[in-house]
């Protein structure tokens, strides 16, 4: 939830709930009920204000960025071993990614 991660940042950032809610200019009363996760559907407009005060964007804040890191690790997983293929094997697994698409759009 919005509170854990904006508790969370916060404490790694060494930031007291007065200090983040001056600095944010949100009242530290909701801003410990969204961290207590007393109140969950914060205005775009306080995860702005949080986000900025918090130096990070409102996506961040959310967890709607996805982690570049593991999906660097995968796709070099897969280009070591797509080099190494020869055509019956590459063709195969096309198929196989073909059935796996086909799979999720029928969801």
């Amino acid at each position: 939830m919005i509170g854990d991660r904006i508790r969370t940042i916060r404490v790694q950032k060494r930031m007291t709930l007065s200090n983040l809610a001056e600095k944010a200019n949100v009242t530290k009363s909701y801003l410990s009920n969204i961290e207590r996760n007393i109140s969950t559907n914060p205005t775009i407009e306080f995860v702005e204000k949080v986000a900025l005060a918090l130096n990070m964007k409102p996506e961040s804040l959310l967890g709607w960025e996805k982690d570049v890191s593991s999906l660097d690790n995968s796709f070099s997983y897969v280009k070591k071993y797509l080099l190494t293929m020869d055509d019956e094997q590459l063709i195969e697994l096309k198929d196989y990614i073909d059935f796996i698409l086909w799979k999720r759009d029928r969801k």
